[in-house]
């Protein structure tokens, strides 16, 4: 999670995800190779589709532009669909955005409110969308029944699991 804050990357952290998945979390290399870069290619919910939606209601207020439902719907799907486009490099967050705010007819301008935060926003989402990607892996391996629950939770770096 600390690379994934520091470099902004779901694709640069993508080998230390790995090695976590595999030797941490004794999940089977084939679950782990599959789920974790499919993961960083598709799961960018943070990314794509919460803050393009969060900023496009933002600027809608900010300029005092009301919305109709029909923007709202589409700002639902034009973010969910994004969610799978979005490349998980640092700043892509905000091509998404104007994507999002062009299709529903707000001022692109609307992003220059915002983007003087975004490293710092991107750190976070970048942090939750690998955080999900290592959370799915394991699920994945519990329902397979491939995950050696004995060994996951004698692992050292996991005494704290034990009490949850």
């Amino acid at each position: 999670m600390v690379v994934a804050f520091t470099s902004r990357s779901s694709y640069g952290t993508l080998p230390v995800t790995l090695e976590v998945i595999i030797q941490r979390l004794k999940v089977p290399e084939k679950i782990a190779h599959f789920v974790a870069p499919l993961g960083a290619t598709i799961n960018m919910d943070g990314c794509g589709g919460l803050y393009p939606a969060i900023v496009a209601v933002f600027v809608s207020s900010i300029y005092g532009i009301d919305l109709s439902i029909t923007q709202y719907i589409l700002i639902i799907a034009i973010s969910t669909i994004a969610t799978i486009g979005t490349a998980g490099v640092p700043g892509t967050a905000s091509v998404m955005t104007t994507v999002v705010l062009s299709s529903v007819g707000l001022p692109v301008e609307g992003l220059a409110l915002v983007i003087g935060v975004d490293a710092i926003v991107d750190m976070a989402r970048t942090t939750v969308n690998v955080t999900g990607d290592t959370v799915v892996s394991l699920l994945v391996a519990k329902s397979e029944k491939e995950l050696d629950e004995e060994t996951f939770y004698n692992a050292k770096d996991l005494d704290l699991i034990k009490d949850i």
